[in-house]
């Protein structure tokens, strides 16, 4: 490894260990770096205010490392390989959306093929996790109950108005939970009414090996198009989710090295 891959093992076995005080010793071995080699990183990452050093032992890790997709660039080639191909099967713009913080975020999408059909959420267009539709509800799934009143104020979802000037419905926490269980064995998931702004969604999620959240994988269409059978979106969609999962296994068996043990799961933002 160069210099720079080098320190970016540091920084994601510091990140994935948790916040507690951690050995340096534990880090050179687990990363098989020399001693010498992991000072210089240490020493570098101490001075510009990342890791505090609690004595020549032991740093305290002062920031937070994550990526949107946590993935490599031939995962993100098979990604827009598989979006293109879906587009051009089915008709409809591919999207992936990954989540940032309480937002869901663009990642990345095709055009829709029909370039009178404007669909609003670009590249880089955030939407609110509270606004509970398929997509949100597919990801916020994932966590048990009580990991979900830990992060998100429940009483705070809604549901958007179907058709303009309406307005939103607000649920309360217990609509919610139900909701959530609902889909929490769910992989694939529709809106055929669409939206307030007449686009209707079908999507799965892709997570890693482990179960983590990686991104969501939608089809958007006008609601007003007539739909082809929902089984034809479901397959595809199942069947691009294997693929993308194959791969995730592939790198994730080959790549990235985890600490031996974790002081404190992580819990993203």
């Amino acid at each position: 490894m160069n210099p720079t891959e080098r320190t970016l093992q540091v920084l994601e076995y510091i990140m994935a260990a948790g916040p507690g005080p951690l050995k340096q010793v534990d880090i050179a071995r687990d990363c098989g770096l020399p001693p010498a080699t992991l000072n210089r990183i240490i020493r570098t990452l101490s001075d510009w205010g990342y890791l505090f050093r609690t004595s020549e032992k032991y740093v305290v890790r002062n920031f937070r490392l994550d990526r949107n997709v946590p993935m490599s660039d031939v995962y993100l080639a098979k990604l827009d390989e598989t979006m293109r191909a879906l587009s051009k099967r089915l008709n409809v713009s591919a999207e992936v959306v990954v989540v940032a913080g309480h937002e869901l975020l663009w990642h990345s999408k095709t055009e829709y093929p029909d370039p009178n059909v404007v669909i609003r959420a670009s590249v880089g267009f955030r939407r609110s996790l509270y606004e509970l539709d398929v997509l949100s509800q597919l990801y916020l799934s994932r966590f048990e109950w009580d990991e979900v009143e830990a992060r998100f104020f429940t009483d705070g979802f809604f549901e958007t108005p179907r058709k303009r000037g309406q307005t939103s419905t607000s649920f309360t926490a217990t609509r919610v939970k139900a909701l959530l269980s609902e889909r929490r064995r769910d992989v694939f998931a529709a809106d055929l009414q669409g939206n307030h702004v007449g686009i209707r969604r079908f999507a799965t999620v892709i997570q890693d090996p482990d179960g983590k959240f990686l991104h969501l994988l939608a089809l958007a269409e006008p609601a007003e198009k007539t739909c082809a059978p929902i089984e034809e979106y479901q397959d595809a969609l199942l069947k691009a989710r294997t693929e993308l999962s194959e791969l995730v296994y592939q790198e994730s068996a080959a790549a990235r090295l985890q600490p031996k043990y974790h002081v404190m799961p992580m819990r993203g933002g």
